[in-house]
């Protein structure tokens, strides 16, 4: 294309259905049981997707109470409490009440829920490492720049629907 030419006119609906479609293919990936399997025989820790990352929110931020835990990881309650069980079943967190209000539970990671989540951090860092081997750091940060508005982006309220 000559400096005198036009650019071709972008369709921005056209634009955020392949951003739709990208960010699906992405969770589906994410989220595969086929993903799960391979971290889990590289790390040795069978756990899934979700249950790494609230282990991951346990030991940033724990002890946590469940309510916080919930409100941190964006879960619902429900669905909280089967990653939780899950986790206690490993041996990898510890649900135990609050000493300030007996009615909730505090969960703490235990001395095998840390060594298990750096075992599955360090087979995830490999795995990404060897699929994205042609990407530069400067293009990888650039991505995580744009994600990260992405992700800001898309959790704000629209314009239109906030309240004065």
């Amino acid at each position: 294309m000559s400096a005198t030419e036009p650019r071709p006119r972008i369709d921005p609906v056209g634009v955020r259905r392949e951003l739709r479609d990208a960010l699906a293919a992405l969770s589906r990936i994410t989220g595969s049981s086929r993903l799960d399997r391979l971290n889990a025989a590289r790390s040795g820790v069978s756990i899934g997707f979700v249950a790494v990352g609230v282990l991951g929110r346990v030991i940033e931020d724990g002890p946590i109470r469940m309510s916080e835990l919930a409100a941190a990881g964006r879960m619902q309650p429900g669905a909280l409490t089967r990653q939780v069980q899950a986790l206690e079943a490993e041996g990898y967190v510890r649900r135990r009440p609050d000493p300030a209000d007996g009615r909730a539970s505090v969960i703490a990671a235990t001395r095998a829920g840390r060594a298990a989540y750096r075992r599955v951090d360090a087979a995830t860092d490999s795995l990404m490492a060897e699929q994205l081997a042609d990407w530069t750091p400067e293009r990888l940060h650039a991505l995580v720049d744009q994600l990260d508005r992405l992700v800001t982006d898309l959790r704000a309220v629209p314009p239109g629907r906030r309240t004065r």
